[in-house]
């Protein structure tokens, strides 16, 4: 049988000239800082010098949580406002964006280290003032050897299964916590702890009308081990993706199944015997095909 042909242009309003509007608007920049006193000063002034670059009124929050050492009196010191938030990565977003008054709000962590130029605060918010997107995330060029097994063995196949539109919104550093997004996209209410950036993906993916990943240079942070962290990641996938209407609640056992196997996995790594990045991709489709057998057994 013959197929119907499809009209490339479909949907498409051909014009002669641009049809997006830059965003006349101001910018805030959060910073979440936790214990952050040899590494704040930095982000701050490089997060000033941003705001300068973009030529917007704005301002620095640094939103210290839970802090012991002196990040609060540090930051000040660099010239940011500070407000002291709750326990947890998730209440540190949501005090300092609480506390912001920017119609754009960019996030940027009080630990990391950029290397490229512009600094990241003009790289994911000048989409957003030209009107290209409502959302942006960092996809940053540095991979450390976890967070691609993280993509590779369980984000990708997960999210890719569930939420295939999300996927080529996330780019290819999907938990990254440098992004930025209009005021509107801010949710209210967040987990505490450290899935706050996914539960931010989700909810961008649900309410962004343009969500983007932004190619971004070298960089690096202190790599803090967080072993419980994946097994929340995957309790709040299955969850929004039951509330979607995804799923329905009987497949979330064999979700769990899944991610016991795809975890075992990653566990397999030995940099001794594996070339890492063929490693990832055997991961991957490792992955993939359990995943697919458990959802869909014959």
């Amino acid at each position: 049988m013959a197929l119907p042909p499809i009209n490339p242009a479909l949907g498409i309003e051909l014009v002669a000239s641009r049809t997006l509007e830059r965003r006349v608007a101001t910018v805030s920049v959060v910073i979440p800082a936790h214990n952050e006193e040899q590494s704040i000063t930095e982000v701050v002034s490089e997060s000033a010098r941003g705001l300068a670059m973009l030529d917007v009124p704005g301002e620095v929050i640094v939103s210290a949580s839970g802090c012991t050492d002196r990040t609060v009196e540090v930051a000040r010191g660099a010239g940011a406002k500070v407000v002291e938030s709750g326990i947890g990565k998730g209440m540190a977003i949501l005090g300092g964006v609480e506390a912001s008054v920017g119609d754009v709000v960019c996030l940027v962590d009080g630990d990391v280290r950029y290397y490229g130029d512009p600094p990241l605060v003009p790289l994911l918010v000048e989409p957003i003032l030209n009107g290209i997107a409502d959302a942006t995330i960092s996809d940053l060029y540095w991979r450390p050897l976890y967070p691609q097994l993280w993509l590779h063995g369980f984000f990708a196949p997960l999210a890719g299964t569930l939420f295939p539109e999300l996927l080529p919104k996330a780019g290819s550093t999907p938990w990254s916590g440098q992004r930025a997004a209009v005021r509107e996209l801010w949710p209210d209410v967040l987990p505490a702890g450290f899935t706050s950036d996914l539960a931010l993906l989700l909810h961008w993916n649900d309410h962004a009308v343009r969500m983007r990943p932004v190619l971004a240079d070298d960089w690096v942070n202190p790599q803090r081990p967080k072993p419980e962290l994946m097994e929340q990641e995957f309790a709040l996938i299955t969850e929004h993706a039951v509330r979607s209407a995804r799923i329905g609640p009987e497949a979330v056992g064999h979700l769990r199944g899944w991610f016991e196997s795809s975890h075992q996995l990653m566990a397999e790594y030995d940099p001794d015997r594996h070339d890492s990045q063929e490693f990832e991709m055997a991961v991957l489709n490792r992955s993939l095909s359990e995943l697919r057998t458990r959802l869909y057994p014959a």
